[in-house]
């Protein structure tokens, strides 16, 4: 087997405290190669307010809404590529994917980090970390990662957190605009938009709709998942 040349890792975006009044945390999983600025993600999204669908797509590896980024293992590239058709397999498999309102991407990410967990992709016993994250805010995924020993590393948003004047450089503008406070900032909620799902039609509300989704409760068929895979 050829030397590690990607990583695998959970990306978590936004900071999804229900306490402050916040939906829960988007999360996917990312591939990447070291060094690379893109990842390949993989995870589930909803642009209906309908259904969830698998959406796996090439895009940057840091964002805006970037709470951080869990890293669960390097991979050599053979590996990486058999990472990703695990996950798309996976993905691909409607059977994997909860019910609107019922689970979230959350879920999804525990059920699919389970499932590479019993491909030994992953080390034993990351399904039932994540499963146990669901819900979570970004913050306590955070100190429970590195608390467990695992690499953390940090993204853009942590650095907005709690300044209400903080600023970030639009990369595609060259331009510095405002960030504010996030929940209600116009940037970080379109980015999360785009992210999570937009509605039908092609039309934005987002000046009207706030982002987050419902504080869902995970599903049972989810809380088997381990079950299944063991």
């Amino acid at each position: 087997m050829g030397s590690p040349t990607h990583s695998l890792s959970i990306n978590i975006y936004g900071r999804g405290d229900a306490k402050l009044g916040d939906g829960p945390s988007h999360m996917g999983i990312a591939i990447y190669k070291h060094g690379s600025s893109t990842c390949e993600m993989h995870h589930i999204r909803n642009p209906t307010d309908e259904d969830f669908v698998y959406d796996p797509r090439p895009q940057p590896l840091e964002d805006p809404v970037l709470k951080g980024r869990c890293e669960l293992a390097s991979l050599s590239s053979e590996q990486s590529e058999r990472a990703a058709s695990l996950l798309s397999t996976f993905g691909n498999d409607d059977s994997n994917i909860p019910e609107f309102g019922v689970g979230n991407c959350q879920d999804w990410v525990a059920g699919a980090v389970g499932m590479l967990e019993h491909a030994g992709v992953v080390s034993s016993g990351e399904g039932s970390f994540w499963k146990n994250m669901i819900n979570r805010s970004s913050e306590e995924m955070k100190n429970e990662c590195l608390r467990a020993g695992k690499t953390w590393i940090d993204g853009p948003e942590s650095a907005y957190e709690g300044e209400p004047d903080a600023k970030f450089v639009d990369k595609e503008r060259d331009t510095v605009k405002p960030v504010g406070k996030l929940a209600q900032n116009e940037v970080f909620r379109a980015r999360m938009q785009s992210l999570l799902g937009s509605k039908g039609g092609g039309e934005s509300d987002i000046d009207e709709t706030p982002v987050e989704r419902p504080f869902y409760v995970s599903s049972p068929f989810f809380s088997k998942m381990a079950e299944r895979n063991d």
